[in-house]
C-alpha cells in the first residue's frame, strides 16, 4: 500500500514541476483503453511536449488481468492492480495527422488469483502479488479532431513483462502485444 501512495506521489509530483516550465510548452492531457491478450488496461494520461516534435508521456491506471490458459505454471490467473508508466515518444508529422513512436517503461502492483490442478487431480488455489516491470515499444498514429484542440490516436505496442518482486508461488510473465486507442486535449 505504502508503494502505491509513493509511486503516485512521485508521479504527481514530477508532472507537476514539469507542467510550471516555459509557457510556450504544451501540455496534452488524456484518456487511454489499452488491450493485450491478457487484460486491459484503463489509463488517464499527461502528455509533455519537450519540443515540437518530442515528448514525456505520463500514464496512471488499473491493469486487469485474465490469462485465461496462457500461463504455463497455473491453470487459471486473475486479478488487478494499479500503475503507471513513464515514456518517451517522437513525432512524425504526416498528412492531417503525425505518426509516433516511443519507448514506455510501466510499473504495475498486481494481485493475481490463481488455480491450478494439485496432486490427485485436486484443485488448489491461490492469490500471488508481484510488482511487474514492463518495456514497451509502441508505434500509431494521431489524427486532430477537427475544430478543437483535441486528438484520436491508436498505437500498437510490443514488450515484456517481467515480475520484479513476487510473493506467492510463481504467476506468468513473457512477451506482450497490445493495442491503445488515446484520446487527448490540448491544456
Amino acid at each position: 500500500m505504502k508503494f502505491k501512495i509513493t509511486f503516485i506521489v512521485i508521479i504527481f509530483g514530477f508532472t507537476s514541476l514539469i507542467a510550471q516550465d516555459v509557457s510556450d510548452k504544451r501540455t496534452d492531457l488524456g484518456v487511454s483503453v489499452q488491450l493485450y491478450p491478457a487484460g486491459i488496461i484503463p489509463t488517464v494520461n499527461l502528455e509533455y511536449y519537450l519540443e515540437e516534435n518530442a515528448s514525456l508521456l505520463f500514464r496512471l491506471g488499473l491493469n486487469i488481468v485474465d490469462r485465461q490458459d496462457f500461463s504455463d505454471f497455473n491453470f487459471t490467473e486473475e486479478g488487478t492492480g494499479f500503475g503507471g508508466s513513464v515514456g518517451y515518444r517522437r513525432h512524425f508529422p504526416s498528412g492531417k495527422g503525425k505518426f509516433i513512436a516511443g519507448l514506455n517503461i510501466d510499473i504495475w502492483s498486481l494481485t493475481i488469483d490463481w488455480t491450478d490442478v494439485g496432486p490427485a487431480d485436486g484443485i488448489v488455489a491461490g492469490s500471488t502479488y508481484t510488482l511487474v516491470i514492463q518495456p514497451w515499444l509502441e508505434g500509431g498514429y494521431f489524427l486532430p479532431i477537427k475544430n478543437t484542440k483535441s486528438q484520436i490516436g491508436l498505437t500498437l505496442g510490443f514488450g515484456r513483462e517481467i515480475n520484479a518482486i513476487t510473493s506467492g508461488d510463481e504467476v506468468e510473465q513473457g512477451f506482450i502485444g497490445s493495442v491503445s486507442l488515446q484520446y487527448s486535449f490540448r491544456l
